[in-house]
């Protein structure tokens, strides 16, 4: 039996199953790094700009990324 794409999507939604976009989400985050960054070494990142009359800036490489997914699976 030969189906095109077309016939399997709609025997799929007759189904009720629809296509699904990835959760996106830190696959290799330690949940305990993350607590202890918040609650130890960021606020005593903060102290420290804090005694130097500095500032704490964050940036990102939002134009640089390997692993973005813009379809459905």
């Amino acid at each position: 039996m030969n189906l095109s794409a077309v016939s399997v999507g709609r025997i799929l939604h007759r189904l009720g199953l629809t296509p699904q976009r990835p959760l996106r989400r830190a696959i290799e985050q330690d949940p305990a790094l993350v607590e202890r960054w918040r609650n130890t070494d960021f606020p005593a990142i903060q102290r420290e700009a804090q005694a130097c009359n500095a500032l704490i800036l964050f940036g990102d490489e939002a134009g640089i990324r390997s692993d973005y997914h813009r379809g459905t699976t």
